[in-house]
């Protein structure tokens, strides 16, 4: 008998950019030898090498290194994030930084023998905007802000009503020297109500704007710092010397109109975050512990793996465990997505955060804290947050580089019209042009759409861990599944069993169950619930080593031989001989629609087990909602061929059967997406472009997969592809609005034909439009509702 080799795995990584991260075929390269994917990163680099990290001559000690999440408060765009995250990377003592402006947070891992969190804090503050560290209470932005601007409105409304009255009598002809004294007096009114608003709305604004022109990193601070106080400036001293136009109105109003965007986009950053926070909200603060004494409530956070919890009807359980006693149905939509209870009873696995709607329980605790199901979610959540995508940091950088940009047009807008209008003429020419020209929408149109996208998804039971994978969802043209318990149902069974020695039946099951007991694979839970129901008293191994798409193999102590467990090519890689009436009935099995295991030691094979499986009442209903969107699909399996072919004709697709791990990886092109919940589906699920992990998927499947899918419903794949094509459509036409509104817009405040009023009017309404249409993701259908059902509100959780 030949013997066959087991098959090794082979990876290839590409070039990343040294400032970004991006990876790139064609790198560019500077005098010292770093990588960058364009020009542009190649130019930042230079940049921030003028202002680099001062290096500390020590080592730093792994145990000094910690890390801390400040809250931040006064962020207007992506461009002050930049700011923010730039400034505390170069900062003496940081390891690290991550700043996200729609999280309005900076996670920082820093040096604890060379700086404190209270000195981080403290350089934030020193770039004008706030910071609170995680013991102190945050600072109320909202709602704060929202009473300046109301105090604002009211003052704005008085300008612009009063200025309204003096620009009606110099059109229509009404003034007249004795109505210069109330002329004189109301304009003397503006200029006092326009201090409130200067002070309330315009001097953060004057701070962090100043803060940054200093430190050579302008940003929209900075823009609409120059453009409105300027406007002001001037307009004191036309008032002082009694001649020229007065601009009062212009300042409050283009401060006011640029604070309501901000208010708006505030209220958008607090609808992106809800998923990590609704999560977090559901996990009970207090559990009830069954003692020998009596029942003793005790905080969740003192819970331990083994303790006895006592959930009632309609209380949360506070941790993963075990159904001791009791029975009664659970309402498990806060992780799965799925409205419809589940009926639990004793032995059967509950989690975290989900609701006992009828029947009271007794839970031993299997996982408690961060280790819960609901812990691991929250955590991958807040991961998927944090780790911007690729189009994410293109935007950032184009953003970070278009402040600059909008200062040098303005002052080359300026020098014209001061030379054919005046200097009055050009700044107010200039000052629209600057307002035009903040990126304001252009940093909102992609994170914002991609975090509600994100959230929508974990509404529905699906966890991403970035929102990167939405981008190359959206690219995907072929679609791969496993065959078992991903098409089909699970758990499999164990139909019958043949034994070469029929008076060994018992110990063939004791040695092949004992072995299988270690393993996760969906055949081996197979034999070993059918070896307990048998009595079969199982045996720990000595040994145990799992070979994807072969089996496994381990030895049981006394026992001598190597006990190998598997498929018919396990068997001829471990030199065991096949007996003819074992080969036989395997054919007629296999040939009857059955999984055929085998297993065998010392020299051959000693039996082997029938198993059933049944394909998912909903798997044809996916396959045929995929294939109308145009993807072509596929079945990877290590079934033998002539299963595969049976299979192929089950449901539709083709079936590529008697596959090794390499053998899968293979068959993913670059624009493949994979579908699985086995260990052999590891390797497949880390090559494809997305790989997605079903519910009951083993630790490695879900460790190697981007996307994690609780909901045990194989119809979340088609409905994932469409939220992915629908929200980068929403970003598509976010970024095209964006960069058409930025350049329309400074080519007609350029040429004088917008007044700086109307260009403040025009920058909020394009972060209105920006953020309203990203906000429609929240609309986005569940799966099995129509988007006229999605418009009703919810009646429950």
């Amino acid at each position: 008998m030949q013997a066959l080799e087991y098959p090794t795995s082979s990876a290839k990584t590409l070039v990343a950019c040294s400032l970004c991260g991006l990876t790139t075929l064609h790198p560019l390269t500077n005098e010292q030898g770093d990588v960058f994917c364009c020009p542009s990163c190649r130019e930042v680099a230079a940049l921030l090498a003028e202002s680099p990290v001062v290096e500390t001559s020590k080592t730093i000690n792994e145990e000094d290194v910690q890390n801390v999440t400040l809250t931040l408060n006064g962020m207007w765009c992506s461009s002050c994030a930049w700011l923010v995250n730039e400034q505390l990377k170069r900062t003496k003592g940081v390891v690290n930084a991550e700043t996200n402006f729609i999280q309005s947070q900076a996670n920082i891992t820093y040096d604890s023998a060379a700086i404190s969190p209270k000195a981080l804090k403290k350089r934030v503050r020193s770039l004008g905007y706030k910071a609170t560290l995680p013991n102190e209470k945050p600072h109320d932005e909202e709602e704060t802000f929202l009473t300046y601007l109301i105090i604002g409105g009211v003052m704005v409304l008085h300008d612009m009503v009063v200025g309204a009255g003096i620009y009606a009598r110099d059109i229509f002809g009404w003034a007249t020297p004795e109505s210069q004294p109330l002329v004189d007096f109301f304009q003397l009114m503006m200029l006092i109500s326009s201090l409130p608003v200067l002070i309330l709305l315009g001097l953060p604004i004057l701070r962090a704007g100043f803060a940054s022109l200093l430190r050579g990193q302008p940003n929209i601070h900075t823009l609409i710092m120059i453009g409105t106080f300027s406007a002001f400036g001037l307009s004191v001293r036309n008032l002082i010397v009694g001649h020229g136009g007065l601009y009062f109105d212009t300042a409050t109003m283009l401060i006011f109109l640029v604070s309501v965007g901000r208010w708006l986009e505030m209220q958008a950053h607090k609808a992106s975050g809800k998923a990590v926070t609704k999560l977090l909200e559901q996990i009970p603060e207090t559990a009830t512990v069954v003692t020998a004494q009596d029942d003793m409530t005790i905080a969740a956070a003192e819970l331990k793996p083994g303790m006895r919890i006592r959930v009632r009807p309609g209380e949360r359980f506070p941790a993963d465990g075990l159904i001791a006693l009791g029975e009664g149905d659970v309402d498990e939509s806060l992780l799965t997505g799925e409205p419809k209870p589940v009926a639990h009873s004793s032995g059967d696995a509950v989690k975290a955060g989900t609701v006992s709607l009828d029947g009271s329980f007794e839970v031993i605790a299997t996982a408690v804290g961060d280790s819960t199901i609901a812990g691991q979610i929250g955590r991958l959540l807040h991961e998927a947050l944090w780790a911007r995508s690729p189009l994410e940091r293109m935007v950032d950088k184009l953003a970070a580089w278009m402040t600059p940009a909008a200062l040098a047009l303005a002052a080359v807008t300026f020098l014209i019209w001061n030379h054919f209008g005046g200097a009055e003429k050009g700044l107010i020419v200039a000052l629209s042009v600057l307002l035009i020209a903040c990126p304001c929408a252009l940093g909102l149109a992609t994170p914002l759409t991609l975090w509600l996208s994100l959230e929508r998804a974990a509404e529905s039971g699906v966890i991403l861990r970035s929102t990167a994978v939405f981008e190359r969802l959206a690219k995907v043209k072929r679609v791969f599944f496993d065959k078992t318990g991903t098409l089909t149902q699970l758990p499999m069974k164990v139909q019958e069993i043949f034994v070469v020695d029929e008076d060994d039946e018992m110990k063939f099951l004791q040695q092949a169950a004992s072995i299988e007991n270690e393993s996760e694979h969906p055949l081996a839970r197979a034999v070993v619930e059918y070896a307990k129901t048998r009595g079969i008293k199982l045996i720990k191994p000595e040994t145990f080593k799992m070979i994807p798409a072969f089996g496994v193999l381990g030895r049981l102590p006394a026992s001598g031989a190597s006990i190998a467990v598997g498929s018919a090519r396990h068997m001829s890689a471990e030199r065991l001989d096949m007996p003819a009436k074992v080969d036989a009935q395997a054919k007629a099995w296999k040939e009857a629609g059955r999984v055929v295991v085998y297993a065998g030691w010392a020299g051959r094979v000693r039996g082997i087990f029938s198993l059933g499986e049944t394909i998912r009442e909903e798997a044809q209903e996916a396959l045929s909602e995929l294939q109308s969107s145009g993807l072509e699909l596929g079945v990877l399996t290590g079934d033998e061929i002539s299963a595969g072919e049976r299979w192929q004709k089950t449901l539709g697709i083709p079936v590529q059967a008697a596959l090794t791990p390499d053998e899968k990886m293979k068959r993913l092109t670059s624009d493949a997406a994979m579908v699985g919940d086995g260990i052999n589906d590891g390797p497949a699920l880390a090559a494809a472009m997305v790989g997605m992990a079903m519910n009951r998927g083993t630790h490695v499947a879900r460790a190697a997969s981007d996307v994690v899918l609780m909901r045990d419903d194989l119809r979340v794949v088609p409905w994932l592809f469409d939220l992915s094509n629908e929200a980068m459509k929403r970003v598509r036409q976010n970024l095209g609005w964006a960069v058409v509104y930025n350049l329309a817009g400074v080519g007609l405040a350029m040429a004088g034909l917008l007044q700086p009023v109307f260009a403040a009017l025009a920058m909020v309404m394009s972060s209105v439009f920006v953020t309203s249409n990203a906000m429609k993701m929240n609309q986005f259908p569940r799966i099995g509702q129509s988007a006229l059902e999605e418009e009703l509100p919810d009646a429950t959780l």
